[in-house]
């Protein structure tokens, strides 16, 4: 149910509202830091607006929400609202290649910073 949570993974706060990647849940929570939930995002599949083991969540200084969507092999960026902007795909080939993303990082300049696990590689992303 909302608010409630099987394997949560990753955690990120600002101000007073907590993210949850809800990895067997297949969603995102949104709480408050205090534990009253607030909204959820996602299911399992792999089309727009699903996730399949989302390990990592993070929030940018534009208050979009990223999520490494682990056995979907991407990063999806959701707006506040948590409609889907933008995916980076891990599956392409060439310069943006990984495999299976867990950890996700921001820098001062707002570039994202993948860690993936399949292929054992840090990856960096402008986003605009």
């Amino acid at each position: 149910g909302d608010g409630q949570f099987k394997d949560p993974y990753g955690l990120f706060i600002k101000g007073d509202v907590m993210y949850v990647a809800d990895s067997w849940n297949h969603r995102i929570q949104k709480l408050t830091t205090g534990g009253q939930f607030m909204q959820k995002f996602g299911h399992h599949g792999s089309g727009k607006g699903q996730f399949n083991r989302p390990i990592s969540v993070i929030v940018d200084q534009r208050d979009r929400i990223l999520v490494s969507d682990h056995k979907n092999r991407r990063v999806v960026i959701l707006n506040e609202a948590g409609t889907s902007l933008l995916t980076i795909n891990g599956n392409v080939t060439g310069l943006h290649t990984f495999q299976y993303p867990t950890g996700l990082a921001l820098d001062p300049q707002g570039n994202i910073h993948v860690a993936a696990w399949g292929s054992n590689i840090i990856k960096v992303f402008t986003p605009e």
